[in-house]
């Protein structure tokens, strides 16, 4: 039995003697592996350039290659500590990640803004399921007419490709002092959170996700006006069906807001369009993408951009696509509005070349409901009559003989 333990003993040492060792050569292959990072397409990758392998701590060199709508490349050299031993939470190794930039030019405009310590750092655990879990801070910039308290980054991704990427900042404040800026215009901006999450299909897409921006309050003073928001949200998410159909809805919500001189609460807008050929989008985006790369060269793109949207627009929209607003409502002093609205068209419309006689199809099939209610002191306000009924009435005639709309026969 004691021979046992001693054998059991020099396994253990060996093995934890050895799991650094192998742990260098497991993350030189996982970093050469790295090219494009979960929900971002081809416009971020990354390339090791250096990579020094060590027992307890490996270091390594890589590029990070941001590529920008124009077309142009950002290239951002990146400096790597690996610590190789496990964590009691499970990791096998924890990454280091330092930016410093290099190119003079580019590093005085950012000590202009960021300071002298412009270093951004990100720390990365790995675990052996293939998952990771990234932290690191944006620095505060405090320059002539700009206040940025920095913001916290927090980044999961999954072997299977889900991914979840979190930003928050405490404050944004920006005056007429800072370059570019008009005369007279600030904006303060209280409680950031920006947040996107989803699954990379095999073809590199995002197909299901979801995004938001959430502010806690933010003020806009311009010359002529000002407007105040409060608990702003704007929201984001798609998801793909089984049968190849995919739809996404943008919202947004206002806790209160006042804006030239007019205040509302509690409203909130949702846009959704559903039933839309996924194939055909995949086309669409790939032909656009395409396009954006000879953009960036200098090519005029505007035509080529509109018939590749009229080449897939058939294709796109033959599965029956919907749109509705469902719905957009507000508080207003004078009461409650809301707006509700539909368009759907049958699936099937589209045989053959695109032509002048389907398009007219398309437009008799359309079905369209809706239904709107706004107080009419409202409504005599934004048309200019105020406690004139017998005008807006009047106004109204062509929509109210069509059944479009009705007016309360009560009195206010």
């Amino acid at each position: 039995m004691k021979r046992l333990f001693i054998a059991v003993a020099v396994v253990l040492v060996a093995a934890v003697g050895v799991a650094p060792f192998a742990t260098g050569y497991f993350m030189q292959a996982t970093l050469n592996d790295v090219e494009h990072f979960p929900g971002v397409r081809d416009a971020l990758s990354l390339e090791v350039t250096d990579y020094r392998r060590g027992y307890l701590e490996s270091q390594a060199e890589s590029e990070l290659q941001l590529r920008l709508p124009e077309g142009e490349t950002l290239r951002l050299n990146l400096v790597h500590r690996i610590d190789q031993l496990p964590g009691i939470d499970g990791r096998y190794a924890t990454v280091h990640t330092r930016w410093q930039p290099e190119d003079p030019v580019l590093k005085r405009k950012l000590e202009e803004v960021f300071g002298e310590q412009v270093v951004l750092r990100v720390t990365t655990a790995l675990y052996p399921n293939g998952s990771s879990h990234s932290t690191g801070r944006v620095p505060a910039v405090d320059a002539p007419g700009v206040r940025f308290s920095g913001a916290d980054l927090a980044l999961e991704t999954r072997r299977d490709g889900h991914f979840d990427y979190r930003i928050a900042a405490e404050r944004l404040s920006v005056t007429d002092a800072a370059d570019g800026v008009d005369k007279g215009v600030r904006l303060d901006a209280n409680g950031l959170r920006l947040a996107a999450s989803g699954l990379v299909a095999d073809d590199g897409f995002v197909w299901d996700g979801e995004a938001r921006v959430e502010l806690d309050e933010l003020d806009v003073v311009q010359p002529t006006d000002e407007a105040r928001i409060r608990d702003l949200a704007v929201r984001f998410n798609s998801a793909r069906q089984d049968d190849g159909r995919w739809g996404f809805a943008l919202g947004y919500e206002v806790g209160e807001a006042e804006l030239d001189e007019r205040s509302f609460r509690d409203a909130s807008l949702r846009l959704e369009v559903e039933r839309l050929d996924a194939a055909a989008m995949r086309a669409l985006v790939q032909r656009l993408e395409g396009l954006q790369q000879l953009a960036g060269r200098g090519a005029d793109i505007d035509e080529a951009a509109g018939q590749a949207l009229l080449a897939e627009l058939p294709e796109l929209l033959n599965r029956g696509p919907r749109v509705a607003i469902a719905p957009m409502q507000a508080i207003t002093a004078e009461g409650e509005t809301s707006l509700s609205l539909s368009a759907e068209l049958p699936g099937g419309l589209f045989e053959g070349e695109p032509n002048p006689m389907m398009w007219m199809a398309v437009l008799s099939a359309l079905v369209i409901e809706g239904q709107f209610h706004m107080p009419l002191e409202l409504l005599e306000k934004q048309a200019g009559t105020m406690g004139q009924r017998g005008a807006m009435e009047q106004q109204l005639a062509p929509l109210l003989a069509q059944g479009w709309i009705a007016i309360d026969a009560e009195p206010r």
